[in-house]
């Protein structure tokens, strides 16, 4: 087939113009510190090895409802919390396919947030092995903890990051649980332009964003190794990187992997598939139990202890906290609180405190509600993100949203906990510096 080189010349100026930046999150859950992103040099390589589709070919399938695809993502979209020899830190979101050149289940990611800073020339496939000692895999919608873990690496020899789009992969085998979580089936065909199609995963760096995980896609581009398509510009994609994106019959045409301008980047499953295909099960088995590979706490003094009332605000380390409000619920966003249960809503302003000039990222173990007899729950979830895994908190800004916490019924008296503290880059040790204490009133406000 003759290549056009108008628009090869096309496709090279947009990928060298708009491939600036890649939505990619890596940071240990204990470490106050902003979104990395690595810069993206260079062009994408061979680009120009298969057509645009423009006209597509009947197909027989029956397209999915979006309902349909609500519980796919609800079933078949996770997150890994990861484990190397730099610690450990949540990043990206993974599905799992049925491989049958390995004949099991497999769970899939991109690379690129899985390589050591500083090393992203350098680091390919073949060392990946060596590096990731493991992880716990959960449902990224909810949060919840599957209870499977990674058990063996796939050695794709020659994986590497963001610009190399069409070689942005990373698979591993799974626990003996694994072979309870649900699947997604693959896309043969290509994508055509305009198509429509969707993007599983749980965003968190914007406060648009869809507690159902899905968000709808264009196609503009099919190539052989990576798609380009559009998505709605409120939606930061941080977060989605090694997300399935699937067409309307829920089978998966690609792999988020970057965001350049307007366009977003995939790489396709024709591609990702045949590298899958020919790389070899690393011999390391992974443990199950990784709780000797979790940061380490120092064994401090004791820290120091403040006590505030709500509606006024506190200086921590790192922010300024104030509670603006508390209210009660019997459900959110539609879902109702378990019998003997009711939902907490804290209306929180948290401004950096002169910590710099870099966003800073807060967690849900960062805030704990307090009751009678001593009774606690860590926070259900942060406004715009269930499972509420993190938030984003912008520097020199005041940040408003709203926390969630599931309490007992008709409590006698409410106190919110926030830890202060920090981590060592150094050894990666945290150290608690303050312990806050904010009283709630039971009535709200």
């Amino acid at each position: 087939m003759k290549k056009n080189p108008i628009r090869i010349l096309c496709i090279l100026l947009i990928l060298a113009l708009s491939l600036s930046a890649c939505d990619i999150e890596k940071g240990t859950p204990l470490t106050k510190t902003g979104d990395q992103e690595p810069s993206v040099t260079g062009q994408v390589s061979d680009i120009t090895s298969a057509p645009s589709a423009s006209t597509p070919t009947p197909n027989p399938k029956t397209a999915l409802s979006f309902e349909e695809i609500e519980k796919l993502a609800a079933e078949c979209a996770f997150h890994v919390h990861w484990y190397t020899k730099d610690g450990d830190f949540s990043a990206g979101t993974a599905f799992i396919l049925d491989s049958a050149s390995k004949n099991q289940k497999l769970l899939v990611t991109a690379f690129h947030f899985l390589v050591p800073e500083d090393e992203e020339e350098t680091f390919k496939g073949k060392d990946l092995p060596g590096y990731v000692l493991g992880g716990e895999v959960s449902y990224a919608k909810t949060g919840e903890d599957t209870g499977v873990r990674l058990k063996n690496c796939l050695v794709i020899e020659d994986a590497a990051p963001v610009p190399d789009i069409e070689k942005d992969v990373a698979a591993f085998t799974l626990s003996e649980g694994g072979k309870g979580l649900k699947t997604l089936p693959l896309a043969e065909d290509y994508v055509y332009t305009g198509d429509k199609l969707y993007l599983l995963a749980n965003l968190w760096d914007t406060d648009d964003v869809h507690e159902n995980c899905v968000y709808e896609c264009t196609a503009v581009l099919d190539n052989d190794g990576f798609i380009t398509y559009k998505i709605d510009p409120r939606y930061g994609t941080t977060g989605a990187s090694g997300g399935p994106v699937v067409n309307r019959y829920g089978e998966v045409v690609g792999i988020h992997m970057a965001k350049g301008g307007d366009l977003h980047y995939a790489h396709t499953s024709r591609s990702f598939v045949k590298q899958i295909d020919a790389a070899s099960v690393s011999d390391v088995t992974y443990p199950e139990d990784l709780s000797a590979y979790k940061t380490d706490i120092t064994g401090d003094d004791e820290p120091e202890v403040f006590f505030h009332e709500a509606g006024k605000s506190a200086d921590t380390t790192f922010f300024n906290i104030s509670i603006n409000g508390a209210s009660y619920s019997d459900s959110i966003n539609g879902t109702p609180a378990p019998e003997g249960k009711k939902y907490l809503t804290l209306d929180v302003c948290l401004d950096t405190n002169g910590y710099g000039d870099e966003d800073t990222i807060i967690y849900f173990y960062d805030f704990t509600i307090i009751w009678k007899n001593g009774n606690a729950a860590s926070l259900k979830l942060y406004e715009g993100s269930e499972g509420g895994e993190s938030r984003i908190v912008k520097a020199n800004t005041e940040n408003n949203f709203k926390v969630y916490f599931e309490i007992d019924e008709d409590p006698e008296s409410l106190t919110l906990f926030f830890v202060d503290y920090y981590v060592d880059d150094e050894d990666n040790t945290l150290h608690e510096v303050a312990d806050h204490y904010f009283s709630i009133p039971v009535e709200g406000f």
